[in-house]
Parts: C-alpha cells; structure tokens; sequence
C-alpha cells in the first residue's frame, strides 16, 4: 500500500483554495493545460513514505508518535504562488518564508522515519498544497505570466494540531485517501 503523512485543512481553507484555483482559471487563456487538484482531496504532505507492507503500520505509527511527542499545536499561513520544475510540472500555493515549527516538523518525522529505512528526501523540505499539475507544456509560459501578475492568495491560516497516516489508492477517477491514523499534537492550555 502506498502511504504518506501529512496535515489536514479544514473546510474553511478547502474553500478558499477553491476560489483560488477558480480566480487562476478564469486568469489563464489555457487553463485546461492543468489538472487541478480537487479541493476536497488536499493536504499538506510532511513525508511520502510510497510503496509500503501493511505488517509496518504500527511501526510508522510509534515512529510519528515519537517524533510528535515534544510538538504544540500551532499554526501557519499559506500565501505565495510557485511552481516546482523548469517548464513547470505543478502549481502550489506556500509559504513566503518557511516557518520555522512546520520545518521542524517535518525534519523530525524525517528523521524518524529513516531509521526505519524510508529513504531521506533530498530537497529542502517546502510546505505547500498542490494546487495543479501541468499537462500540456504550452502552460508553462502562459501560468509564469498570471503568476508575475500576482494573484493575492487570500487563505486562512492553517492549523496543525494533528498529524495524519494516509493510504493513497490510485484510480482513473483520481486518487482515493483513506486515514490510518491521526495523531493529536498538544494543545497550549
């Protein structure tokens, strides 16, 4: 089974991002070049652990306990638009300057879940949802141009106050997500 952690937004945010891609849209003279995200379908990935043996479940949960275990609810903002790949191969919406909790975090379940033997992520850890992935090579000068135009990315602050254990299932239709396990940070009393 293939396997992530990552934090979950709430609605609120869901519709924001919603409207997000719906202002892109209606900017780009080819917006079909995209495959959006689906609003409902998104989170913000802290590792992807990829191909896994459902016999290590437990393992990878004690491993996010632990990494987990000393973090405090916090949360954070999301409002620059990028893309990842020269041309572009996907649309997100970040961070303007890493936040230090959120890079902990992550840094942390890396750690973690490498002295289980999940392979180290090379690239610098980037908090961000995936807003779309490009299609067709034609967006990429198109999406740079509406980019440059700065689109004001007007979303709620995100709350991390768990950490979640997906299992993601491809399908024609798009990838199904199913919880395994959600693990609560601790709240400030």
């Amino acid at each position: 089974m293939r396997l992530f952690v990552a934090i979950d937004i709430n609605d609120d945010v869901r519709k924001a991002v919603a409207n997000l891609q719906r202002r892109l849209k209606d900017k780009m003279k080819n917006g079909n070049g995209l495959k959006w995200a689906e609003p409902e379908n998104m989170h913000l990935t802290l590792k992807f652990l990829g191909e896994t043996e459902e016999n290590r479940i437990d393992e990878i949960n004690t491993a996010i306990e632990i990494a987990c275990d000393d973090k405090k609810a916090f949360e954070f903002s999301l409002s620059a638009l990028g893309t990842f790949g020269r041309p572009a191969k996907v649309l997100w919406l970040g961070s303007e300057k890493p936040d230090e909790r959120i890079v902990k975090l992550a840094a942390d379940l890396e750690q973690a879940l490498e002295q289980l033997g999940f392979e180290k992520e090379n690239r610098p850890f980037s908090a961000h949802l995936t807003l779309g992935r490009v299609k067709d090579k034609g967006v990429d000068k198109n999406l740079r141009r509406t980019l440059k135009d700065c689109i004001k990315a007007d979303v709620p602050q995100i709350s991390v106050d768990t950490i979640c254990l997906y299992k993601s299932q491809l399908t024609q239709d798009g990838p199904i997500y199913t919880l395994l396990r959600k693990i609560e940070l601790k709240k400030d009393i």
